[in-house]
């Protein structure tokens, strides 16, 4: 019951953070504006309240043209919040590959270290060309330069994302519910959701690090 109250928040929380973000918060990155509702959809109101919290300025609504871009500007210029902006963009295209794969792999009964790197690549590949290409491209790179840029970024980012997803399914899930469990259980969509905020945790250092140095530019 748990998992369903919270993905069911999620999903309609989602829904409405996509048309915020298309019709009132306008100035969010496009990238973030399909980002953003992936992770809300997983982190539920968590998501929603980091969303919230870091990119939707109070007051939003009554501000037009030029004086909502600068109000959303400024909003996100604190640096930890270009982070946040950061984490989310990897985390959404990470972990929409990796549970995409791992519905896959568990279906198949892979071994554990099988299931993994498979999970591993296919998130590495969803975020490097469906979110990373595609946000170096709107900076201005021609396309073999966000190619590198792109897959520079992803090679980090996912390996701090992917850490937390293999904690949470080598010691957490086997501990509670003992054999993996299938994507038709509850247990496989609140164990995903936990791993991939822990590894939203994990990789908000290497996301810091990787906008400090100017390999990824954040929210703003």
């Amino acid at each position: 019951m748990f998992v369903i109250l919270w993905y069911g928040f999620g999903i309609v929380a989602a829904g409405w953070v996509l048309y915020d973000s298309l019709v009132v918060n306008r100035y969010v990155m496009p990238a973030l504006k399909v980002g953003w509702p992936i992770v809300v959809i997983f982190f539920s109101v968590i998501g929603l309240l980091l969303y919230l919290w870091t990119c939707r300025p109070r007051g939003i609504g009554s501000k037009q043209g030029r004086a909502a871009k600068q109000m959303h500007s400024l909003f996100v210029s604190d640096e930890w919040k270009k982070i946040i902006g950061s984490v989310i963009h990897c985390v959404s295209g990470d972990g929409l590959g990796i549970m995409s794969a791992m519905v896959i792999t568990r279906w198949l009964r892979m071994p554990f270290w099988s299931e993994f790197w498979i999970e591993y690549v296919v998130g590495f590949a969803f975020g490097w060309f469906l979110f990373q290409y595609g946000a170096m491209r709107q900076m201005g790179n021609p396309p073999l330069l966000a190619l590198w840029k792109g897959g520079r970024a992803e090679f980090f980012s996912m390996i701090t994302v992917m850490l937390g997803m293999g904690l949470v399914m080598r010691f957490v899930t086997p501990n509670v519910v003992g054999a993996p469990p299938p994507p038709n259980s509850a247990a496989f969509w609140g164990f995903g959701a936990l791993g991939l905020m822990v590894g939203a945790v994990l990789t908000y250092p290497m996301n810091w690090w990787m906008v400090r140095i100017g390999w990824k530019h954040g929210m703003a």
